[in-house]
């Protein structure tokens, strides 16, 4: 496995793409590497989030959870921006390289292309639905209809497959933020076709302070149910649904079942690679904290609980008679 390494990022000058990044996570650089655009983004301070004070970092390890949430999906075999982990301003920062190349290509994020008017999606949200997305959630019936019916997003090849694939690798590595903003379609001269996945740093817990992990660490009931009860950024009917709803919610879909397994096989063919990846990120730079052993452990045992046993019961459940499943059954799922 290539040596990861933490790069200086101070003396890189900005470019002229920097203040076109948008996003709530923290504060972004557009800078130049080698003559290619790439976006700095800084931890966010969690002074004035709500909750225990005492649970929160003083600030977010979301560049580290963008660092090895893409990499996961790198790992796996997925199509995701590239990232390196950086050192800018004294701060621990995750750089990602611009995949809008040229100035003719252009990002179009879902929360755009859903904006489209269509009257055939307007009448079966209208008649199907008694709720839809909001700014904290992403009502899943609405966005399945955009992905079936929207005039932009009907035509991209492979654009549900890809829908489920995140929504099984996102709860592997437990990111709750998969929202609006963050996927979408790469535009040029009037092309559409999928953007690489990008966005991954609301991934593993990434406001925990390390007392909270070496808490979690010591609790195995609380870390296993940590692990397994983690909220994903999708609703039905208003309500949040964690993944084991959602599991048991779509457990006679088809294309969900497809995606469970292919993602489960191909995790558990790289999970060593995983762990080894994680095993290796550096534990400080400049005298500043990056991946602590506690956490490494952390997010290890998270993925190892996940796997064997949230995914594993899935997998059996569906492989007797994948890929006949054509209607709804009882499946009497448990976890």
């Amino acid at each position: 496995m290539k040596e990861i390494t933490i790069r200086n990022l101070d003396n890189y000058e900005l470019s002229n793409r920097n203040g076109m990044y948008g996003g709530n996570a923290g504060s972004k650089d557009g800078i130049l590497i080698d003559g290619e655009y790439w976006i700095v983004k800084y931890p966010k301070s969690t002074k004035f989030l709500s909750g225990d004070k005492r649970e929160l970092g003083s600030y977010s390890t979301a560049p580290l959870s963008e660092f090895i949430g893409s990499n996961i999906y790198a790992i796996l075999g997925y199509d995701v921006h590239e990232t390196i982990l950086g050192y800018r301003n004294n701060k621990i920062v995750v750089a990602c390289k611009d995949f809008c190349e040229s100035e003719n290509v252009f990002l179009r994020e879902f929360r755009t292309i859903k904006n489209i008017y269509n009257k055939d999606v307007e009448s079966m949200i209208e008649e199907h639905l008694s709720s839809t997305s909001s700014s904290n959630s992403l009502e899943i019936e609405e966005l399945l209809i955009h992905l079936k019916y929207n005039p932009i997003l009907s035509k991209i090849e492979g654009i549900t497959e890809r829908f489920w694939d995140c929504v099984v690798v996102d709860a592997f590595i437990a990111n709750n933020d998969r929202n609006n903003g963050n996927w979408g379609l790469l535009v040029e001269n009037n092309e559409y076709k999928l953007a690489p996945i990008f966005d991954n740093g609301a991934s593993f817990a990434n406001k925990a302070s390390e007392e909270k992990i070496k808490r979690m660490l010591a609790n195995p009931h609380a870390m296993e149910s940590s692990a397994l009860n983690a909220a994903t950024l999708y609703s039905d009917d208003g309500k949040i649904l964690t993944f084991k709803k959602l599991a048991e919610k779509f457990i006679d879909n088809t294309e969900f079942c497809r995606a469970l397994k292919k993602n489960v096989e191909l995790i558990r063919s790289k999970f060593d690679e995983i762990s080894e990846f994680i095993s290796e990120i550096p534990e400080t730079y400049e005298g500043e904290l990056v991946c602590s052993p506690a956490r490494k452990e952390f997010y290890t045992l998270g993925l190892e609980i996940r796997l064997e046993k949230m995914f594993e019961p899935l997998y059996e459940k569906i492989e007797g008679y994948y890929p006949e499943l054509k209607e709804k059954r009882n499946m009497g799922i448990e976890f």
